[in-house]
């Protein structure tokens, strides 16, 4: 069941029944076939997503080498959190890895259940900012990496 999965992530864990029924009530699961595209970079979607089963890659396109994947995410995982921010565009395309079911809730849902909620708008904050914050660091590791192979060439 949906919800009692949302329960063991860290960003809904806290929700009384009633918030996480309205979540459920704004939310959309949809399901992706692999290789089904789920976001496009730089085309907004206005979502928080979290992955319920399956996989997706986030992914760039590099000219002439074509996809590059950045990373996996799996059951559990969110995208989509960046944008949530800065109301920019995804910097990256989602792409379903496998099969997979999403579920989507639309921003302006999660600030309306901030905004009800002072103490939970802080914890869902911190489960988002602990998000960025590993993707950052992935991010860092990856880059280093880069330098550390060009070095060679």
């Amino acid at each position: 069941m949906i919800q009692d999965f949302l329960r063991t992530i860290e960003l809904f864990e806290d929700l009384t029944d009633d918030q996480m029924a309205h979540v459920l009530m704004v939310g959309m699961v949809k399901r992706y076939r692999a290789e089904s595209v789920i976001l496009t970079e730089g085309t907004a979607s206005g979502r928080i997503h979290v992955i319920h089963q399956g996989s997706a890659r986030l992914s760039k396109h590099v000219p002439g080498a074509g996809e590059e994947a950045l990373t996996i995410l799996g059951p559990g995982e969110i995208f989509g959190e960046a944008e949530f921010f800065d109301d920019q565009a995804p910097s990256a395309n989602v792409i379903a890895h496998t099969d997979c079911d999403v579920l989507a809730i639309p921003h302006s849902e999660v600030r309306t259940l901030m905004q009800s909620r002072p103490e939970l708008a802080a914890k869902i904050l911190w489960a988002l900012g602990r998000t960025l914050a590993r993707r950052v660091r992935e991010s860092h590791r990856q880059m280093a990496s880069l330098f550390a192979i060009s070095r060679d060439f």
